[in-house]
């Protein structure tokens, strides 16, 4: 009893197999022999040949993986442009060595680029060395945040908001869309000014620091507070009264509450009204 010969793999099939071979983080070879064979895909590494011909100096094998190589290494390009900072402080040794274990762990799973290093930093914490590890991934935290805000929405298309001359303590400031508030263990800002401003800054101590971030005019503005200043920030952000974050700035003072508290606090105020920093008062 005569069988019918299989019938050649369809474009789309071939596709898709091309496809899985290029993109698996484990190699062409690893792709071929188990996971295109768990799909049911049509090619398989004994069968390579005939569908990819041998080169005058290279196999099948060889030919394929430079399009894995190629696919790679625009990833790593990727992240290296998301991340300059993070890699001028590591170096790129050890900057390219992550960025390959990240994307071995983490392969690309989105339509875009844009959302290729969303678990970076999640990924760093469990792979950088406990003795200095931290000030690397608050610095990846920070990049990744410059770039989510920029991305985000802004307040370019609303009215400014003027604030009152006396303020009562059961209003509710709404912070400008897609302002965030940072708390770090590194001063991460101050190196990354230094970094953008044609600097070689050095690793710094271990050092508080808060952060808001805030596009305006399309650009993202990064303003370094005092530790009152973000828990007051904070807890408006969190939809507290007025009333609610003089108190958590006061806490933040500890037992050395500035006399010219409520001087200060205007001055706060009027700065970030100016800034753009709230967008209603209710």
């Amino acid at each position: 009893m005569s069988t019918q010969p299989k019938a050649p793999p369809t474009l789309f099939a071939l596709q898709r197999w091309m496809l899985a071979a290029i993109t698996d983080p484990q190699g062409v070879a690893d792709a071929l022999a188990a996971k295109c064979t768990q799909q049911q895909l049509p090619v398989a590494l004994e069968t390579l040949e005939q569908v990819i011909l041998r080169g005058p100096q290279q196999t099948a094998l060889q030919r394929l993986a430079i399009y894995h190589t190629a696919y790679f290494a625009r990833l790593l390009e990727v992240l290296r442009g998301l991340f300059p900072c993070l890699r001028y402080a590591v170096g790129d040794e050890v900057f390219d060595a992550w960025m390959v274990g990240y994307l071995q762990t983490h392969p690309p799973c989105s339509y875009t680029l844009a959302r290729l290093a969303d678990r970076l930093p999640e990924y760093l914490q469990t792979t950088c060395p406990a003795e200095w590890g931290r000030f690397a991934v608050e610095l990846a935290q920070l990049e990744q945040a410059i770039d989510r805000v920029f991305d985000g929405p802004g307040p370019e298309t609303l009215p400014p908001l003027m604030l009152p001359d006396r303020l009562g303590g059961d209003l509710r400031l709404r912070l400008a869309p897609g302002m965030e508030l940072h708390a770090f263990h590194f001063p991460v800002s101050r190196y990354y000014s230094a970094f953008r401003q044609g600097h070689h800054p050095d690793w710094p101590a271990e050092e508080p620091q808060w952060v808001a971030l805030l596009r305006r005019d399309y650009v993202v503005r990064r303003y370094e507070l005092a530790q009152p200043q973000y828990a007051l920030l904070k807890e408006l952000a969190g939809g507290g009264t007025l009333d609610n974050a003089l108190q958590a700035a006061v806490a933040a003072y500890g037992q050395h509450v500035p006399d010219d508290l409520p001087a200060q606090v205007h001055h706060w105020f009027a700065f970030w009204a100016s800034q753009g920093m709230f967008v209603a008062a209710e």
